[in-house]
């Protein structure tokens, strides 16, 4: 297991932020599946009617720009006949296609020092500036990322020394998609904290986070277009050159089995990614806590429930591999779309603990439970873990 680092102040990249096209509202809009069923108010508030790429940057080879947004629904004619002219230099540049299910992505060969593209769509006129990559700014650094709004600041300290002292994370990269209790200042100054972070970079997103439709059961999660996307960006934009990557929620803790970290086991297996299971760690505390729990008060779960054998939750991997290089690969939430075959290892030197009394309740609500049920049994993995972060002295407190 790597060592903690040594006390440093972590380093905070300048705030980065999304370079998007959106459309102007009442102009064409992106429709729904099966528009002609019912759908809930809240449903159709966070619906991405409008934006035509999420982010367009430089990739980390420096001679592409890559666009990305959500599937197109009915408009994929004007994606096909959309137009783009690289400015300063005026040229018309050609758009190829890498798209996944849930992510489209174009790449254009664009003349070095392009700084922004002249894009005609659906008939109209818009100008998008060009980010920069930041590839380099986490090069060789093991990077924790997430996407995270309104969880409690000391719930994203605890989750992020937690994975520095088991898993040996030295960077986090943090999507905060529209937080109202605290500023992003406050967030960084929160995760520069942690002592063994070098680096840190937090991210505004300012689009909404879908809730699934419950009019098509089957498909619930169809218009979960953002965080499919904000992965996708993560690799692309500011990964590319870390030396591993974990995929982990803030309710969510990597628990290590043995004596090897996961950015280590990405970067020994052959495919150069790792799966990880998961276990819920049930919302009852060891003590009644009136100003508000952390992940250490709660380690309890159901017996006989073997996380090294359960559902595949999350991910790390080693951006380095060639297969991963190609665009069309797409890491997902919980799965790396468009991988060949032989590329989903699933090793048993860790597994997720995924915490139902860590939330917001933005998805649905999970109650704090008082009343031990005897059916629940102590997670002794996740105790050592936890004591080796936070100290046995302080379980509970």
């Amino acid at each position: 297991m790597a060592d903690l680092a040594e006390e440093i102040s972590a380093v905070v990249t300048p705030r980065p932020g999304l370079h998007s096209l959106v459309l102007p509202q009442g102009a064409i809009r992106r429709e729904l599946i099966e528009p002609e069923l019912p759908r809930a108010p809240e449903f159709l508030a966070r619906y991405e009617h409008y934006c035509i790429f999420y982010d367009v940057y430089w990739d980390a080879t420096g001679t592409r720009i890559i666009m990305q947004g959500p599937p197109p629904i009915n408009l994929a004619r004007f994606y096909r006949e959309a137009t783009y002219i690289a400015q300063p230099s005026g040229i018309a540049l050609t758009a190829k296609a890498h798209h996944s299910e849930k992510v489209y992505l174009y790449s254009l060969e664009a003349p070095a020092g392009t700084t922004s593209l002249d894009i005609t769509f659906a008939g109209s006129q818009f100008s998008v500036s060009v980010g920069r990559n930041y590839s380099s700014f986490f090069e060789n650094e093991d990077l924790l990322c997430t996407v995270s709004k309104n969880n409690d600041l000391q719930w994203i300290v605890d989750w992020a020394r937690f994975h520095v002292v088991n898993q040996g994370a030295t960077a986090v990269l943090l999507f905060d998609n529209g937080s109202d209790r605290y500023t992003l200042s406050n967030l960084e100054a929160a995760l520069t904290s942690v002592v063994g972070l070098r680096k840190v970079c937090v991210v505004p997103v300012p689009f909404a986070y879908q809730r699934p439709d419950d009019a098509l059961p089957k498909k619930r999660f169809w218009a979960h277009f953002l965080q499919p996307s904000l992965f996708v960006n993560m690799f692309r934009r500011y990964g590319a050159h870390a030396g591993g990557i974990l995929n982990c929620d803030i309710d969510e803790l990597l628990v290590p089995l043995k004596g090897q970290t996961v950015f280590e086991a990405a970067r020994a297996s052959r495919s150069g990614t790792v799966y990880f299971r998961s276990r819920w760690i049930e919302p009852v505390p060891g003590e009644l806590r009136p100003n508000g729990y952390r992940h250490r008060d709660f380690y309890l779960t159901r017996p006989q429930t073997d996380a090294t054998r359960g559902k595949t939750d999350k991910w790390a991997m080693a951006p380095d591999r060639k297969w991963l290089q190609d665009l069309r690969v797409h890491p997902y939430t919980h799965l790396i779309q468009n991988r060949p075959p032989f590329t989903r290892h699933k090793p048993n030197n860790a597994y997720i603990a995924h915490f139902r009394g860590i939330s917001t309740g933005w998805k649905y609500d999970r109650p704090i439970t008082l009343e031990r049920s005897e059916s629940l049994v102590e997670d002794g993995e996740l105790m050592r873990a936890m004591d080796k972060a936070f100290g046995e002295a302080n379980r509970g407190g």
